[in-house]
Order: structure tokens, then C-alpha cells, then sequence
């Protein structure tokens, strides 16, 4: 797959790696490896990529990747920035790091068939998400064969989850390394920087990546599974969404703010994602968020 190779080997003295991504500054970037990723977000949003799923993300985020998926998370706080400070518990590791017949066991079976339903990365509710994230994080202080037996543990949790979603599509292909690799990188890392621009245009992805117009298109279907503008206007709507739930804005001001130039065309794109428009959406969640304090607000009374 076009996304850069990724290497982070494991410690000395450590079959496995587990870390906070804030110490590693690492940045947000389009990139796939050969270990299995298990990724807990307890707080923050942006956007999550995941093969040829976009989408966003907020609070107590938790992914599975399998080997060689190709992957980002964008946060909306640091995006520009040369490094990701968000925090997030980040867990490596090879799929025969306990040995090649580890997980063909009697006892790994179920294990086994998450690991494979992995390779298209599985998304976990929040509350249950919260519950691992504690026993990630619990990972980071432990050494010797605690460590091992709690991200099994954590794998074993994972398998009796039953809201689990599938994120990346079923014909998607997770393919090796290619020569366009860093070109690809380095658009979608522009992309990521720069969605909000509405005077953003393809041809510029393309010089930039060096490729002409038709290869670049080709290319860019190929590593994401949507055409470039597909794939802007994805990112484009998630911003706007968030701007519809969580700011006091204008449609026409979140429109422009979330780089569409006209209302009319995002109106209706979203209308084409969503199945509402920017108007109808907002005033849904509004409704449930009032209905939700009013709850709250009668049972601090009883």
C-alpha cells in the first residue's frame, strides 16, 4: 500500500511495544507496519483514517490495525503542527512475538479470529474503550511477564466485545511497500494540513507529489480507495459536523470555515453523506442534547 513503512522496534529487554505517542512526537501521518496496533484515545477529536474508512473521531477512541493497514490520526488541535501531542496509548506488536504457533492453541483460538478481523481495522465503543484504555495504561508501568500477560488479557477482553465495527471496506487490499509511497505520504500529510483551504485543488496535490494529473489521480485511488476530492470533502463534512454540535455558527460560516466554497454545494454534499441537511443535523442533536440535560437536571432534583 502507498503509505509510508513504519519501524518501531521494541525495546531491549521487551517482546512488545507500549507507549504514551506524546514521547515519541510522533506525527500525524498516512502510514501502515508490519505489527498489529492497538490504539486508545481517551480524549480529543479529529480525523481517524483507517484503509478506505474516513471518518471522526472523539473521546475514548479505540482501534485495533492490523499488519500492513494503512493509517492516521489527524487531531484537530495539533493540525500543522510537525508533531501529534495528543495523548494516546499506543500498543506493537508482531503477530508471532509469543512464537509462529502461539495463537493456534486451543486457547487462542478466539484470539486468533480477532487478530485476523483486524486486518481491516475494528473500531470499540467508548465505555468499553475506557475500560481497556485503563489496562493499556496500566502496560506502561509493568515489566517482566506482567506486561505480556496483560495485553492478553486486554486481547481476550477484546474478543468478547460484541458492538465491535469493521472500519475498512471488504475489497479493500492492503498491499506491500510501492515506489510511490512517500509521494502519496506527503499529499495526504498536505491534505490533512490544509482541508479547511477551499482554494485547495488537486493539480497542486499532484505537483506537489510530482506526478501528473492522471497518474496522481491513479495513485491516490489506489492508496485510499477515493478520489481526492471524494477524499477532501470527507474530511471537509467531518470538520463541519463537529462545528454544527459544538459552535454557535452561522451554516453559511461553518461552510466556509470548513473550506467549501459555496452553501449550496455543501448543503448538498451533506445532505448526499448524511441524509440531513447542515440544518436538520444540528437541530437533531440539539433537541437530544436538551432532552439529555433535562433528564439530568430532573434526576439532581429527585
Amino acid at each position: 500500500m502507498n503509505a509510508l513503512i513504519e519501524k518501531l522496534p521494541p525495546q531491549i529487554f521487551e517482546s512488545f511495544r507500549c507507549f504514551d505517542r506524546r514521547e515519541n512526537r510522533l506525527p500525524a501521518r498516512w502510514h501502515q507496519h508490519a505489527e498489529i496496533e492497538l490504539t486508545y484515545v481517551p480524549a480529543g477529536s479529529g480525523e481517524r483514517l483507517i484503509g478506505d474508512h474516513i471518518t471522526r473521531y472523539t473521546d475514548h477512541d479505540l482501534v485495533l490495525v492490523g499488519e500492513h493497514l494503512p493509517h492516521t490520526w489527524a487531531s484537530d488541535d495539533f493540525r500543522g503542527e510537525p508533531c501529534d501531542m495528543h495523548e494516546a496509548i499506543v500498543l506493537y506488536f508482531n503477530h508471532d512475538f509469543l512464537g509462529s504457533q502461539f495463537f493456534d492453541i486451543p486457547e487462542a483460538v478466539k484470539i486468533k479470529e480477532l487478530l485476523a478481523r483486524a486486518k481491516r481495522g475494528l473500531w470499540f465503543p467508548p465505555e468499553f474503550a475506557a475500560t481497556i484504555g485503563t489496562k493499556m495504561k496500566s502496560i506502561l508501568a509493568q515489566c517482566g511477564m506482567h506486561r505480556i500477560a496483560e495485553l492478553l488479557h486486554c486481547l481476550e477482553m477484546l474478543c468478547e466485545c460484541e458492538d465491535t465495527v469493521v472500519l475498512a471496506s471488504e475489497g479493500y487490499q492492503c498491499g506491500a511497500n510501492s515506489r510511490t509511497a512517500p509521494k502519496m505520504s506527503l499529499a495526504l500529510q498536505y491534505i490533512a494540513e490544509n482541508f479547511t483551504d477551499s482554494q485547495l485543488q488537486v493539480n497542486q496535490l499532484a505537483e506537489l507529489a510530482g506526478m501528473n494529473n492522471s497518474a496522481f489521480a491513479r495513485s491516490f485511488r489506489n492508496t485510499t480507495g477515493h478520489t481526492a476530492t471524494r477524499y477532501i470533502n470527507r474530511l471537509r463534512m467531518g470538520f463541519a459536523r463537529r462545528l454544527l454540535l459544538e459552535q454557535d455558527l452561522s451554516i453559511l460560516n461553518i461552510c466556509y470555515q470548513s473550506g467549501f466554497a459555496s452553501v449550496s454545494h455543501f448543503n448538498k454534499l451533506f445532505k448526499s453523506e448524511y441524509k440531513m441537511s447542515p440544518r436538520e443535523f444540528r437541530e437533531a442533536h440539539t433537541l437530544v442534547h436538551d432532552s439529555s440535560r433535562a433528564v439530568l437536571a430532573h434526576d439532581a432534583k429527585a
